[in-house]
């Protein structure tokens, strides 16, 4: 009677540790509103019109930026920061009009900050459209072209 009570309450514990497992993994990990806002309007407003990859490729630079000692530590002041994405000084009204692009671009974001998303740009702090060519970009490597976007890496030293 001892080896089957023993048998059960084994039984008992495994499925109680497997169900808590699983909830586990079903929760949604926490993001910061505020930055996970700040993410997806960058995202919407610089490559909504572009493939997946590009629109995750345009939040790791954000990301990178933020890990980077020359630009702001937090999501917000990086996005923010003046004269670094054209959206933010050009576009009077910034709110999303398009749901399904804004509803992609949340959950982009989202990924990227929970880490569920592989840098596709191997590193980027920079990048540009395909169709403009910037003063800055002779000083940089290309690490990766997507789609209408071209990604740069960064020593972190401006030639003279």
């Amino acid at each position: 009677m001892s080896k089957t009570i023993n048998i059960a309450s084994g039984l008992l514990t495994m499925s109680g540790l497997a169900a808590v497992a699983v909830t586990l993994t079903m929760m949604n990990p926490e993001v910061d509103p505020e930055s996970h806002n700040c993410l997806a309007m960058n995202i919407y407003h610089e490559a909504r019109g572009e493939v997946i990859e590009g629109q995750i490729g345009v939040a790791h630079v954000t990301i990178n930026r933020v890990k980077h000692t020359e630009w702001p530590n937090n999501i917000c002041d990086v996005v923010y920061q003046p004269k670094q994405f054209s959206w933010t000084f050009l576009i009077e009204d910034q709110t999303p009009k398009e749901n399904k692009s804004w509803a992609q671009a949340r959950v982009i974001a989202r990924d990227v900050m929970i880490g569920n998303v592989d840098d596709p740009t191997q590193g980027a702090t920079f990048y540009h459209a395909t169709y403009v060519n910037p003063s800055w970009a002779d000083q940089m490597e290309v690490s990766k072209i997507i789609d209408k976007h071209v990604f740069y890496t960064w020593d972190g030293v401006w030639d003279e």
